[in-house]
């Protein structure tokens, strides 16, 4: 699953790189984002629009948004035989712009977090797919789910599964609705070449969707404690 990522870029970037005008009250940087979460999210085709939406997909058929299930992932694989998402593959296609993914490692009795990023250091997108709900109130909610897909080689040492990362020149391709049959898309959705990726091991602060800091997407270095007399690791 894809349970954390960041979007570290300031007020602004995304609106150069996609080509869409930024929502009011759009908060960026944002160097944790957990489930539940509001973040900024690409959609439309020709006439794409920045919208800010929660992670965890509430379909707008949903009667009582408290009992909602409100998935944050859509297997690539299962996204035709799912009525839910293979509804949404045809009118609810995303991008959700990130500059990293976390994942968890398990070494021995514990797990350590793992961060991937391109190694051009760019923004890139991960495909998703989205909907809006209508409460009993009126008030419409935006929401959106990730699609991961199988790992590469980089990845595949962390955990069994990726965020489906659209490689730039297919973004377009994703969000046209001339393109809906699952046989169309699920080439965008292959696991994005290792070699253009890299990761390292972060604070395990990250652990705790309340750390929001900046040093959350920095390489864990370890240092000398000589009084001590260990390594730590900060």
């Amino acid at each position: 699953m894809c349970g954390r990522f960041s979007i570290a870029v300031r007020i602004g970037y995304l609106a150069d790189r996609f080509g869409v005008s930024e929502p009011g009250g759009i908060t960026l940087p944002l160097y944790n984002i957990a489930p539940g979460e509001e973040v900024p999210v690409i959609t439309g085709s020709g006439n794409a629009q920045c919208i800010l939406m929660q992670w965890g997909l509430i379909p707008s058929w949903t009667k009582d948004e408290k009992t909602s299930p409100a998935p944050i992932n859509a297997r690539a694989e299962g996204l035709n035989e799912k009525k839910l998402f293979r509804t949404l593959l045809s009118r609810g296609r995303c991008i959700v712009p990130a500059t990293g993914f976390y994942e968890w490692k398990k070494s021995g009795n514990e797990k350590y977090p793992v961060y991937f990023r391109l190694k051009s250091q760019e923004t890139f997108g991960m495909a998703g797919l989205c909907d809006s709900w209508q409460g009993p109130d009126g008030s419409i909610t935006w929401s959106f789910t990730i699609i991961t897909t199988s790992p590469n080689s980089l990845v595949l040492p962390v955990h069994n599964r990726m965020p489906a990362m659209l490689k730039q020149e297919d973004e377009k391709t994703w969000l046209d609705p001339k393109f809906g049959a699952f046989e169309e898309l699920a080439p965008l959705l292959n696991p994005y070449p290792s070699v253009g990726i890299e990761s390292y091991r972060v604070t395990k602060k990250v652990n705790h969707p309340s750390f929001k800091s900046d040093t959350a997407v920095q390489e864990e270095i370890p240092v000398t404690n000589t009084r001590l007399g260990m390594w730590e690791t900060r």
